[in-house]
């Protein structure tokens, strides 16, 4: 069983993984692409987010933003907010994490998250996941600033911990989350 809760009580349990494919991104790291859902429902945004754990500002979010989007639900320059830490049973390797958040952020294009799943990227031990806006409509996200967002919750959180981060557009929540991957069924609280 899989499980993934973030600090605002968003749960995934049972992750179902529909599609695993490589990707060679233009960094030249081949990395892993999943694309998933849980068998519960994403709540509504929090009524109330605490500002104090506000990752700091990505100014390259919000200068690349507008003209990378091609449809309305798109989180390109959204700012994306620390929401915590966990505890993870095995270690992630700074390498890992560190490439594959830097091969996300050399990348230029976007991505596009069904309506009801995520899409995690995978380097060896080291997985970050986005979970879209809607469940009726599809999520646009631009690879540099997620990129951003999971390499700013991986300095946060360092190699022994887990965590994510979470963000708004038009009153809906979107998540990205950094968790140890491993390839047997795991339980995780982020």
């Amino acid at each position: 069983m899989s499980s993934i809760i973030s600090g605002h009580a968003r749960q995934c349990d049972n992750k179902h993984v529909i599609e695993s494919k490589p990707v060679t991104m233009p960094s030249g790291h081949v990395i892993t692409m999943q694309r998933f859902n849980c068998s519960n429902t994403l709540p509504e945004a929090p009524a109330r987010r605490q500002p104090a754990n506000a990752l700091r500002s990505l100014d390259l979010q919000n200068k690349r933003a507008a003209s990378q989007c091609t449809t309305s639900n798109c989180i390109c320059g959204v700012s994306c907010f620390f929401n915590k830490c966990f505890p993870t049973t095995a270690s992630m390797s700074s390498s890992d994490c560190t490439n594959l958040a830097n091969s996300l952020i050399s990348n230029t294009a976007t991505f596009t998250i069904p309506p009801n799943q995520a899409l995690a990227f995978i380097l060896n031990s080291c997985e970050y996941a986005a979970f879209g806006t809607s469940s009726t409509q599809s999520t646009q996200y631009c690879f540099n600033d997620f990129g951003a967002a999971a390499s700013e919750v991986f300095h946060v959180c360092g190699n022994t911990q887990q965590g994510g981060c979470e963000g708004t557009l038009n009153g809906a929540p979107f998540f990205v989350e950094y968790v140890y991957f491993s390839v047997v069924p795991y339980k995780t609280y982020i």
